[in-house]
């Protein structure tokens, strides 16, 4: 903890010197209405070490997911991280570098931008890969807006079991573009295509469909690409959960034009809802609409191998009106990790922790079925699932939290419709004796 506070004399000092005479006159052009017109009741003056367990205090009120596991996923997800990533995400070199303003003098951070482009261009079966995003949500929407570009229409149909968030962020980027977005629902836990067909037109440029979804569920993407192509419209898939792409089929074995994922799952903590790093990748052809910057590999004049920065399409780069994105942010850091884990992993070690994810998500859910406390739906899902419990929601989380569970989500928070609906999420980090526990603190009504 740093903290250097400022004496009185000090401040004036500084006040002066910006050329005020009060922190009132320094603030005067923010709007009174929108000021804290109060004083804050802040006990002390402490001394340092009380300020330290003060603040220790504070922080152990913070529910951690190690005392307490996680039954909750929804785009943010506990898995397992091998020591090392931890290990070489502190070295100080790594651990101070963000954007390189002048990249080629970083060659060990463009060396594993370029290699984590290898992995992922492996997974989705794309050709070109943009590794670094702020996030999965900004990704999907910089891939509608990528889409709107290519094909010169200005319609989008996002299945509803997108992420909330991301829809919202996909909203907020479109806006200002005039772009309309029609919405597939869903049944059960897979989206509703059979109104694709009557929903696509001359105008779209687009199809959305995250898979696995919000809800889990695999959906059917090689069975709508040809329709959607039929139109002339591209098909971007979103992924929330990377760790699937171990296990399924690679987006573009099912004709995937666009993939806009999140890579948290590749050794990346639980840090209070980030930082994460989002991925774009698409074919060739679409190269150049792609935003952000890609790392490439060539030979100095000594003949040795390097890298280099190449593709740089933000306005940060080139002249603002040739520009396709102001996507500024190279999460450097969570390139490194995503990275280290992918290279640790390897294939077979990346479709094993899949394979441990999906085995244990199935076998809770089958035995949740056996309780007769909750309503089952079928439908093919990947490491969370839907149940509808015929418990009272406030009872099953309470009694997952005094035994050391956090509670799967609420769906009712984002869908309105679904009543009494709970998602869980099942990763690796479960032994099956933890699954074996939740059953039997979820089986005996009060």
């Amino acid at each position: 903890m740093k903290y250097i506070p400022n004496t009185d004399n000090e401040k004036k000092g500084m006040l002066k010197e910006i050329g005020v005479s009060s922190f009132n006159e320094l603030i005067r052009d923010i709007p009174e209405n929108i000021r804290l017109n109060r004083a804050l009741s802040i006990p002390g003056p402490f001394d340092e070490e009380e300020i330290r367990e003060q603040v220790h205090m504070i922080a152990g009120k913070n529910v951690d997911f190690f005392s307490f596991k996680p039954l909750i996923g929804a785009g943010a997800y506990r898995h397992s991280i091998p020591e090392v990533v931890k290990a070489i995400v502190s070295r100080e070199e790594f651990y101070t570098s963000y954007t390189p303003y002048q990249p080629e003098i970083s060659q060990g951070n463009l060396q594993s931008m370029f290699e984590l482009q290898t992995h992922l261009a492996r997974l989705t079966g794309m050709d070109v890969v943009v590794p670094s995003l702020y996030d999965g949500a900004s990704a999907v929407a910089e891939a509608v807006l990528m889409a709107v570009r290519i094909t010169h229409k200005n319609r989008t149909i996002v299945s509803s079991l997108v992420h909330p968030h991301y829809r919202e962020v996909i909203a907020t980027y479109t806006k200002p573009h005039n772009i309309e977005i029609v919405e597939l629902p869903f049944d059960k836990g897979c989206t509703d295509f059979s109104n694709l067909k009557n929903l696509l037109n001359s105008d779209t440029a687009a199809v959305v469909v995250q898979s696995p979804n919000f809800f889990g569920g695999i959906e059917n993407i090689a069975a709508i690409a040809s329709e959607i192509h039929n139109s002339d419209a591209l098909l971007i898939q979103s992924i929330a959960e990377s760790i699937s792409l171990g296990l399924l089929n690679a987006p573009a074995d099912m004709g995937v034009d666009i993939v806009a994922g999140e890579s948290q799952s590749f050794g990346m903590d639980l840090n209070f809802g980030g930082p994460y790093n989002g991925f774009l990748a698409t074919k060739t052809r679409f190269l150049r609409q792609l935003p952000g910057r890609i790392a490439g590999e060539t030979v100095d004049r000594d003949g040795k191998r390097a890298f280099v920065m190449t593709m740089r399409a933000r306005e940060q780069d080139i002249k603002r009106e040739k520009a396709i994105s102001n996507i500024c942010s190279n999460h450097a850091l969570n390139i490194v990790a995503a990275n280290v884990y992918l290279s640790l992993l390897g294939k077979n070690g990346l479709y094993e922790v899949a394979l441990l994810n999906t085995k244990a998500a199935h076998y809770l859910k089958e035995k949740l079925a056996e309780t007769n406390n909750f309503e089952i739906f079928e439908y093919p899902f990947f490491n969370e699932f839907i149940v509808k419990s015929k418990m009272d929601i406030d009872e099953v989380k309470d009694r997952l939290f005094k035994r050391s569970f956090v509670p799967p989500l609420c769906v009712n928070k984002f869908y309105k419709k679904c009543e009494n609906y709970l998602l869980f999420n099942v990763t690796e980090i479960f032994k099956r004796e933890e699954l074996d526990e939740i059953v039997k603190i979820l089986e005996v009504s009060r």
